[in-house]
């Protein structure tokens, strides 16, 4: 089964059960460094589907490892006080 339909099942599923789908999310890892997946992530971020951030990985001239965080979508709300 395509994780497409397998999602879709599921949603349904929930809707059958009684409850109300909220909403869907993907939490991982998606290689960006090509134009094309960036293309793709600036349209979500248009559309406000997509909340993250993206990971510039790099490495010194000693091979250390950095990385610098490029958020993405809308921040999430600040904890209330």
């Amino acid at each position: 089964m395509k994780v497409k339909e397998e999602v879709l099942k599921t949603i349904d599923m929930i809707k059958k059960a009684g409850f109300t789908p909220v909403d869907a999310v993907f939490e991982g890892a998606v290689g960006v460094k090509e134009d094309t997946t960036l293309a793709f992530f600036d349209k979500l971020d248009d559309n406000q589907m997509v909340s993250g951030v993206i990971r510039v990985i790099y490495t010194l001239k000693d091979d250390n490892v950095r990385f610098v965080e490029i958020p993405v979508g809308q921040a999430p709300p600040e904890p209330q006080k």
